[in-house]
Formats: C-alpha cells, sequence, structure tokens
C-alpha cells in the first residue's frame, strides 16, 4: 500500500467514523472534539449536538447500576486526565430518548509529542448484544404494538412454560415485577396517549441494559414482567435493585420538560410445586406500589 496512505489525516478519521463501536475524543477541558458514528448510534446524539460541549457527563449522565453518578470527579476521565491512567468500566449511558443503554467504557490518555496530556479517548460498545424480538417467526405476531416486546398473552405462556420445566428439572426461577408509577395522573392530565413514552423508556432501558437471557414481557396496563433463567435468591434481589435503579433513572421529554420515569419494583423465586397462580398473587403486595424500591413478595 503507497505511503501516501498512512500520511493522509482525512484517511485516519475516516477509520475512526467508521469504527464498528462508539468513539468520541475530549481536552484537556473535557470539551468534545470528535464523536464518532459509532457514538450516535449507541447514544442517540448526533456529532453536532456532542462536539463542543465541554461536559459530556451532562449529555451522557453515565451511572453505575445501582444510579450513582460516573461522571465529574467520580468517572473515569478524571484519573485519566490528570494521571494519563487507563480506565476500564461497566456503565450505563442515558441515551438521547431517555432510556438508559449497558456500555463497557475504556478511557485511554492523549499525549502531545512532548509527552503532557493533551486530552483524552473514550471507546465505548453495548454490554448486550440487543436482540430484536419483531424479527423472526417464534415471535411474529406476539408483540406488544406500544413497547415492542413480548405481549401479555406470551408472557404468560412463558411462565407458564417455566413452571412446567421447574417441575421437571426440580430448578426454581426468579420472577421480578415492574410498574410503572403516576401513569393516571398523567393520562388524565395531558390525555390517554401521554403514558405511552414512559412505558416505551421503560422497555428500552430493561431490553438494552440487561443480559439477553433475561425475558422481559408486558403484564398489564402500565407493567412488566421479567423471567430470570437463575432461581438463586441473591441473583435475583440484585436483579431488581438494579432494574428500579436503572428504570428511575430514566426519563422522558414531554413538550420540552424532562419527568423522571418512577417504578415500583417486585420480585420471587419461584419454587418447584409452585403454580402460576401462587405465583403471581405472590408478587402483589399492596405496599409495593409505595416503597419507592425493589420490594419482595411476601414469604420471601
Amino acid at each position: 500500500m503507497p505511503d501516501s496512505f498512512f500520511d493522509n489525516p482525512e484517511l485516519y478519521r475516516a477509520v475512526l467514523e467508521d469504527l464498528p463501536t462508539g468513539l468520541f475524543i475530549v481536552d484537556r477541558s473535557r470539551r468534545v472534539r470528535f464523536w464518532n458514528h459509532g457514538a450516535e448510534q449507541l447514544t442517540g446524539h448526533l456529532a453536532h449536538e456532542a462536539i463542543g460541549r465541554d461536559n459530556v457527563g451532562q449529555l451522557l449522565e453515565p451511572c453505575d447500576r445501582r444510579g450513582q453518578p460516573l461522571s465529574g470527579e467520580q468517572g473515569p476521565l478524571t484519573a485519566t486526565l490528570s494521571a494519563g491512567r487507563t480506565q476500564q468500566i461497566a456503565a450505563y449511558f442515558r441515551h438521547k430518548d431517555g432510556h438508559r443503554v449497558a456500555v463497557q467504557v475504556r478511557t485511554c490518555a492523549i499525549r502531545d509529542r512532548d509527552d503532557t496530556i493533551a486530552g483524552a479517548m473514550v471507546v465505548f460498545e453495548a454490554a448486550f448484544v440487543f436482540r430484536d424480538d419483531s424479527s423472526g417467526p417464534p415471535m411474529y405476531g406476539c408483540l406488544d404494538p406500544a413497547t415492542g416486546i413480548p405481549s401479555q398473552s406470551l408472557t404468560r405462556a412463558v411462565l407458564a412454560e417455566c413452571i412446567a420445566e421447574m417441575e421437571r428439572s426440580r430448578h426454581g426461577f426468579g420472577v421480578i415485577r415492574i410498574r410503572v408509577l403516576g401513569m393516571d395522573e398523567f393520562r388524565s392530565k395531558h390525555g390517554i396517549q401521554s403514558a405511552l413514552p414512559f412505558l416505551r423508556t421503560a422497555a428500552h432501558t430493561l431490553r438494552h441494559s440487561l443480559d439477553p437471557g433475561i425475558f422481559v414481557g408486558r403484564w398489564g396496563e402500565d407493567e412488566f414482567i421479567l423471567v430470570l433463567p437463575s432461581g438463586n435468591h441473591v441473583t435475583t434481589v440484585v436483579a431488581a435493585e438494579t432494574v428500579w435503579s436503572l428504570i428511575t433513572h430514566s426519563d422522558v421529554s414531554w413538550w420540552g420538560d424532562r419527568f423522571p420515569v418512577q417504578a415500583a419494583v417486585m420480585y420471587s423465586v419461584a419454587q418447584p410445586g409452585e403454580r402460576l397462580e401462587q405465583l403471581l398473587h405472590g408478587l402483589e403486595p399492596a405496599h409495593a406500589a409505595a416503597a419507592g424500591r425493589a420490594v419482595g413478595a411476601a414469604g420471601v
């Protein structure tokens, strides 16, 4: 290949633009200088919306699974820009549409010829491969039209199959129920369609932030059900707390205002001998709707 290829800065820039991962570059003052196509696709923010901003943390609002911020002094950019240390973390970015996206992030220092730190490069990619349930014959005609996830009837069938398999294997499974709060009041104030963005945001957060092995389905008007393949109680509790944190750190833009998504989360672990009605009854404690945190079902 001719030497001129390697001497052309525009070709290097084109390579960075087309990388199959998100990438952006900031200078010493944290001002965004470069934002590639992968970053646009993963975050929803276009290059012209990001380049020139001097606080990318306000744009992406990165947090950990507990909802604790990972920007400013707590973020990986601080260590990279101040000491040149490469950092690698798991994080959850806020998508432009308001939902959370699980990502793996790596920050690397960019140095001048005199070895001083000139800025940092941030490379990130989706932590989980997003599965489009709308494709393929298994899900055809079984998706909820409002959110794009499996419908309540399919979710009920999945629960029934899990219970049948549990009786054969004698291994339980985790169940998490999520209710998006405040929708009746929002509908009465803004109209019946106003609740749809909240439900879509919650659904997208679940689909983009959880392991694809976890089933996500619609349940009730303002509710969702997750089915975990593991019957481990600790795993289920951690997943429930993570779900609550990520959903409540998502938001919806409505006529220029941002509204946080509020949710109640309940969990249980199905045990051999338990019927579907018993399992669902155990996920119905009235106090869960006002608890504001992950709440264990009665008797768990």
